[in-house]
């Protein structure tokens, strides 16, 4: 009788958490809603980039409760501008910490201070708005803080992109809920930006404070709405592409010979039956090796080693799968983490 009154109880709190969650998120749909302003600039500062925001023009968005700007965000900014890209610099932090403000002004064409709403795409929408002519982009790459690296040239990596194959890119993709490039690196040339699609998207985007109502109506409608207008989305690090690399050591014999380790094997066949079932999986955590190593994808991404939500094993050993393929300072992604992290070793 106690068991049963115990999973009852545990059903009123889930049912509970489900209503107060869809009570919170139709309180922040309807702030947002509400929230009329063309944008949510605070501040701007002009770098010391030279010529015009055309070209090709990266918006970079950065948080950080503490307004730091991290060694790695620097370098990573770095290897942008190494890239050819001029950079706009959007921050949704509540202040910019003022050494790291002049290091970003060293590399930017311009920063800006944003009030944090409407998480990335409402700092994307801010970013886009201050362009003076979307016409004279060759590319727009939107970029974000949410990764370490790059462990190699962005150039190498963009040298990739075949522009008869698809219009825009991002370096990895998902199958959750429907197919989407993932939001974190969104690169669009000359035909998507000119695309009455993507300028139409952009001015629909409102500054909602909903997680969920953001992936789904935002990351996930970008793709969607662009793709229905006839434009082609691509990955460079694509689903497909990575769970081959599991069909292929599956088939090679890596479940039956000496090189892996017990728990390899039990992770390498949990990865393969749910590559077999058809069933999504997020690349960035479960392939992060395997995108790096085999596939030459140049960025870890953070959450993996500050939290790892889905535990995906042997994130201890980053690291060195790092420094296996790059000469990239891993100790920028060390000092990072030693500054941030709580109650978690890496």
């Amino acid at each position: 009788m106690r068991h049963i009154v115990g999973i009852i109880l545990r059903r009123i709190a889930r049912a509970l958490q489900w209503v107060k969650r869809s009570i919170v998120a139709q309180y922040q749909w309807l702030r947002g809603m509400l929230r009329l302003r063309s944008n949510y600039i605070l501040g701007r500062w002009p770098g010391v980039q030279d010529g015009a925001l055309e070209g090709k023009v990266c918006v970079f968005v950065h948080f950080d409760r503490r307004g730091v700007i991290h060694e790695f965000v620097l370098f990573y900014l770095q290897s942008l501008r190494d890239a050819g890209f001029r950079i706009v610099f959007v921050s949704n932090a509540p202040k910019l910490d003022p050494a790291g403000l002049e290091s970003l002004r060293s590399l930017a064409h311009l920063v800006l201070r944003r009030s944090n709403v409407g998480y990335d795409f409402g700092a994307y929408r801010d970013g886009i708005s201050v362009i003076p002519d979307l016409a004279k982009l060759e590319f727009l790459l939107l970029a974000n803080d949410s990764v370490y690296g790059p462990f190699s040239p962005i150039a190498d990596m963009l040298g990739q992109i075949d522009q008869g194959r698809a219009q825009f890119w991002s370096l990895t993709d998902s199958w959750e809920r429907n197919y989407h490039l993932q939001s974190y690196f969104l690169l669009f040339n000359q035909k998507a930006i000119a695309s009455e699609a993507f300028r139409k998207f952009w001015r629909g985007v409102r500054y909602i404070n909903s997680k969920t109502y953001v992936i789904r109506k935002y990351e996930l409608g970008l793709s969607r709405n662009l793709m229905k207008a006839g434009l082609r989305g691509a990955a460079l690090y694509s689903t497909r592409e990575a769970s081959r690399l599991v069909i292929d050591e599956v088939d090679a014999g890596a479940l039956k010979n000496g090189a892996l380790d017990d728990d390899s094997k039990k992770y390498l066949k949990r990865m393969y039956g749910v590559v077999e079932r058809g069933a999504p999986l997020n690349i960035s955590h479960f392939f992060w090796d395997r995108l790096i190593v085999t596939m030459g994808c140049p960025f870890l991404k953070r959450e993996l080693l500050e939290r790892n939500p889905v535990g995906v094993p042997y994130v201890s050993r980053w690291q060195e799968v790092i420094a296996g393929v790059s000469d990239y300072d891993t100790d920028l992604i060390t000092r990072h983490l030693e500054r941030t992290l709580k109650n978690r070793v890496v």
